[in-house]
């Protein structure tokens, strides 16, 4: 099976959540990552996660549960 790509935006400068983001990520890396593929892209706009091309979570910081069903609804199994 092909890894899910997860793409993330982080604002610059960061805010709480874009930090909270960023280490949730590192969790998610860290547990799955031999079947994800996280890119992170820094720039003049609000936090967002893209999940297998769809945007999944935009201007907040999800839980981790959140993200892992994000995930799972994109074939993380």
């Amino acid at each position: 099976m092909s890894k899910i790509k997860v793409e993330a935006f982080l604002p610059i400068p960061p805010c709480a959540g874009g930090v909270n983001l960023s280490n949730l990520l590192k969790e998610i890396e860290a547990e799955f990552g031999d079947k994800v593929e996280i890119t992170i892209h820094h720039g003049r706009h609000e936090a967002a996660v893209i999940i297998g091309g769809s945007v999944k979570i935009a201007g907040v910081c999800p839980s981790k549960v959140s993200l892992v069903a994000a995930l799972r609804e994109a074939g993380l199994d």
